[in-house]
């Protein structure tokens, strides 16, 4: 397969990108509607996704007449129940919290904290809450609109995007044996459909997979990331991944000629990706892509949206997804009625809008506030090192202390360097970017954890609404980091901000 050139449908796309932004703030290419264009990292469960409904769903509403918080119906959320497996995250309901100060909340696995809400109207405004559980973590979903009905209006909206997303975006996703045995009730039932990625992955080097236009706006963001990273952002980077997981399952390092092997397979150039008219037949089956063979079976569109790969090489668009998810979710959330709102999923969170004066107590900032865990106590997310202030952002922090893997009693980093095949220096221990888009801190902070803290401030530094906040553990010799991410007991940290970061943060007596 040959090499993929810079492609004019990306550089079109960027184009438009650039366009909706400056008018909307988040709304992006993807027609009229306006849907985000946006730019994560654990595995989903195997096997088809539960559709997800107000069942078993906790809920906080606020109101600004009686500033009273509810939970209407069932009090709590069992993964077993929903048929997703062992009960790992319990969704949890985020209040206001205090009423004096500007509160905080944290946000899951990358220790984001953030406080809430938003921007007031002609009806007296309300607050929902929701959390549920999708892509083996907890998102949460936040929407101030003008009476209950808007407001639930918002969050349901919110709720679709992410099923669609995460349908598609998955590459953990698989088919049930009846999908893959061609039975025809199987195939037109979308439980047990693979998702889009899997497809993808699934024909390398065979054919080219039918996907979603959502599948390769994603793919032309990560692409664009790679692009401005230099490689150190690389979708494809998953035999190396891999190579490394097995590795440490065998607790030894990886041999060079095992490494060697594994970079031959990356690259987001070789990514092909055609767009183009293809027919339908009558009947609505597919038609086979140009001089690649054919697809699996699955509808397509007058203009299809076809991506492939060499054999051996794999896509995960993890890096980017839980940021592009979350702008479009909130996207959709503006859409339906929401005049404020936020979307957090694990260490990505997009917050738009500011708090209306009805909801707000005391001396509450309308600002968002979202804090930023200290890396030295990996264990203890209320402690923080910093709060920021957030309005029409997407904010990501990724820590090398919160996942990675230990080979002969030392740590190792979970992001592995596309370009040298081994894992990212763990001593950058945290990684906070915020942007307008939450996918673009999404994979930037993947990327400047590969770049170090040098070359990534200086990055930041060349780019327009873009900020960051490195924090880096300075090791004496002789230390390490503990295989649990934590560093040694005492040890320095040192703070690197881009320019204009200094002016997002929050005093503590703000």
């Amino acid at each position: 397969m040959p090499a993929l050139p810079p492609a004019p449908w990306v550089r079109a796309w960027s184009a438009a990108r650039g366009r909706a932004r400056r008018s909307s703030g988040t709304a992006g290419p993807e027609g009229a509607e306006g849907a985000s264009a946006g730019y994560n990292d654990a595995p989903a469960a195997a096997g088809a996704l539960p559709q997800m409904t107000n069942d078993g769903i906790r809920m906080t509403i606020q109101t600004a007449m009686t500033n009273e918080e509810t939970e209407p119906g069932v009090t709590g959320f069992c993964c077993k129940a929903a048929g997703i497996g062992d009960c790992r995250i319990r969704p949890r309901v985020y209040t206001r919290g205090s009423t004096t100060g500007a509160p905080c909340f944290l946000i899951g696995a990358a220790a984001l904290t953030a406080s809430l809400l938003l921007a007031g109207c002609s009806s007296p405004p309300v607050e929902l809450v929701e959390a549920r559980l999708a892509m083996d973590t907890e998102v949460m979903v936040r929407a101030i609109a003008p009476g209950e009905a808007a407001a639930r209006a918002a969050v349901a909206a919110a709720w679709r995007e992410l099923d669609e997303c995460a349908f598609r975006l998955d590459c953990y996703r698989k088919p049930s044996e009846a999908w893959l045995k061609g039975e025809e009730q199987a195939l037109k039932d979308p439980a047990q459909r693979p998702s889009d990625v899997w497809l993808i992955n699934h024909g390398a080097g065979t054919w080219s997979a039918a996907v979603d236009p959502l599948v390769t706006t994603c793919i032309a963001a990560a692409r664009e990331m790679w692009e401005l990273s230099g490689g150190a952002f690389d979708p494809t980077v998953g035999p190396l991944v891999d190579l490394w997981k097995r590795a440490a399952q065998e607790d030894r390092l990886p041999a060079d000629e095992e490494m060697a092997a594994a970079r031959a397979l990356v690259g987001m150039d070789r990514v092909e990706v055609l767009i183009a008219d293809v027919p339908r037949t009558p009947s609505g089956a597919d038609m086979a892509p140009p001089e690649r063979g054919a697809p699996p079976p699955g509808p397509l569109t007058a203009l299809a949206h076809m991506v492939g790969l060499e054999r051996g090489m794999q896509l995960d668009l993890g890096g980017i997804a839980k940021g592009y998810i979350a702008g479009r979710m909130a996207s959709r959330m503006k859409r339906a009625g929401a005049t404020a709102g936020l979307v957090a999923a694990a260490g990505d969170v997009y917050a738009f809008g500011e708090r209306p004066a009805a909801l707000l107590k005391g001396g509450a900032s309308q600002f968002w506030t979202v804090g930023v865990q200290d890396p030295r106590f990996p264990g203890d997310p209320t402690r923080l090192y910093a709060r920021v202030r957030l309005k029409d952002q997407g904010i990501d922090t990724s820590g090398h202390y919160y996942r990675g893997f230990t080979i002969r009693g030392r740590r190792y980093s979970h992001i592995i360097d596309p370009r040298t095949g081994r894992p990212a220096d763990v001593r950058l221990a945290s990684i906070t970017v915020v942007a307008s888009d939450a996918a673009f801190s999404d994979a930037l902070a993947t990327a400047i954890a590969v770049m170090g803290a040098e070359k990534g401030l200086a990055l930041v530094d060349q780019l327009t609404g873009v900020e960051c906040l490195l924090l880096e553990v300075r090791l004496k010799e002789g230390e390490s980091i503990d295989p649990d991410g934590a560093p040694p007991p005492g040890a320095e940290l040192i703070a690197h901000r881009s320019k204009g970061f200094k002016a997002l943060e929050v005093s503590p007596a703000d």
